[in-house]
């Protein structure tokens, strides 16, 4: 018999590996078929018995993403973030529910002047047993009554701060003296400020005194320059002193100075 040529083996495709076929049948896709050229007939690629299982249970477990691992500290970080928020919240809550509203300074109130509704406001402060302070709902009480020390602003305004009692005190008398801008320093004196009065001698009365005649005294206000170029004070004087010191004041004869303060 004369030789025959052997048909070449056509090698067959590799078959789909287990666990893409077992992915396909889990997604409910049907896995691709092949057609094998040695036999002519098309592999359906669905496992069949001579297959190795397609997946176990630790294969779906491999599978399955990993889990999240805990950390503790940033747990710790959470919970103390959490409990020192509350703590500030009760603090909060502490202060404002044991302030009270007392009556504070909104301008600057010279020593003598008078109170007025703009010179102050009301602010909420804790209590103190040794801060004395007026309650706000006596600030319309404070109007018209005069301060008896200088009262800054911003600051809480104490009950002895506050007089009704007008000046002059016990022993003084009140009077008006209008000096000219050379009977006087160019600065303007505060409220309270004490001042010395000094005697001009009259014009041709001879050589003026070797020690003019001085009076203590201490401002209670004064006005603008008026249109003579004259400043008005009121003063206060020892009683004795107001009749000679209103006739000089009258008469013009009057200078003034006071020390820096």
């Amino acid at each position: 018999m004369p030789p025959t040529a052997e048909s070449p083996s056509v090698p067959a495709p590799p078959a789909e590996p287990a666990f893409r076929r077992g992915l396909a049948a889990l997604r409910g896709t049907p896995p691709a078929s092949v057609e094998n050229p040695a036999t002519g007939r098309r592999n359906s690629g669905l496992p069949t018995d001579a297959d190795p299982p397609l997946l176990d249970f630790d294969d779906l477990a491999r599978l399955s993403p990993p889990k999240l691992r805990r950390r503790p500290l940033l747990i710790a970080v959470g919970v103390l973030l959490i409990v020192i928020g509350a703590i500030v919240a009760w603090y909060v809550v502490s202060i404002v529910k044991d302030t009270v509203q007392v009556v504070a300074a909104l301008t600057t109130i010279p020593r003598g002047s008078v109170i007025g509704r703009s010179d102050l406001t009301t602010v909420e402060i804790r209590p103190d047993p040794l801060l004395q302070t007026v309650p706000a709902a006596d600030l319309e009480t404070l109007v018209g009554s005069r301060a008896a020390t200088d009262i800054p602003a911003g600051v809480i305004v104490a009950p002895a701060a506050v007089t009704d009692r007008l000046p002059p005190a016990a022993g003084q008398a009140v009077v008006g003296v209008a000096l000219s801008v050379s009977q006087m320093p160019a600065t303007r004196p505060r409220h309270g400020q004490p001042i010395t009065l000094v005697e001009i001698p009259r014009d041709g009365a001879g050589a003026a005194p070797a020690t003019p005649a001085q009076v203590p005294a201490i401002v209670l206000d004064y006005t603008e320059l008026t249109d003579q170029g004259l400043l008005v004070i009121d003063v206060t004087v020892p009683k004795e002193e107001a009749a000679a010191v209103a006739g000089l004041a009258a008469e013009g004869r009057l200078a003034a100075y006071w020390d820096a303060e």
